[in-house]
């Protein structure tokens, strides 16, 4: 149904197409401090540098249809730590209208989660997510991330304070789901 394929400088219209018709404040959402509104190709040149290479601190993909090989989305797997065996999920975007709520999301996080704790052999994955995006914090949720903690007042986008839920999963917790089979 979709892979996983490393980003790269070609997939840069796709990204900017799908978040510069957005807001300042959907690409907070999605991007955090990283990036500053519009995005720009200086802006993704800095944020592939050093990347997907085994020994990086980060792999960020592409998603792409496997039956038509068109990007659909993104998603990243960063800040990892090779010594604690840790790392974060972020930037998990689905960016055509057509293939929103079409159920990729918890494919995605399958993906990307097989990814860390078998290739890499990692952990814990933890990842971030706004109280202003409550369905994402629901899927999450529901896909066996655990909530750790709430950040009050942790950014200030257009001139109002979002906080922000700080989750995890475990590689154990992960692989008893996939004895389960089940995303309910």
């Amino acid at each position: 149904m979709i892979k996983l394929i490393p980003f790269t400088r070609d997939h840069f219209s796709y990204l900017k197409y799908w978040l510069n018709d957005t807001s300042p404040a959907f690409l907070m959402k999605w991007g955090g401090v990283t990036f500053q509104f519009p995005l720009t190709d200086e802006q993704l040149h800095s944020y592939i540098t050093n990347v997907n290479e085994k020994n990086n601190e980060a792999f960020l993909f592409t998603v792409i249809k496997k039956n038509s090989c068109r990007p659909i989305g993104h998603v990243a797997l960063r800040k990892i730590d090779h010594i604690h065996h840790s790392a974060r999920i972020g930037k998990l975007l689905i960016g055509e209208e057509q293939d929103k709520k079409q159920g990729f999301t918890p494919i995605i996080l399958d993906q990307i989660l097989h990814f860390a704790f078998e290739t890499l052999q990692l952990h814990r994955i933890s990842l971030g997510v706004f109280e202003t995006n409550p369905h994402a914090h629901k899927i999450y949720r529901r896909y066996g991330f655990k909530d750790e903690g709430f950040f009050r007042d942790f950014r200030l986008v257009d001139s109002e304070y979002w906080g922000m839920y700080e989750m995890s999963l475990l590689q154990d917790e992960w692989q008893q789901k996939q004895v389960n089979c089940s995303f309910e």
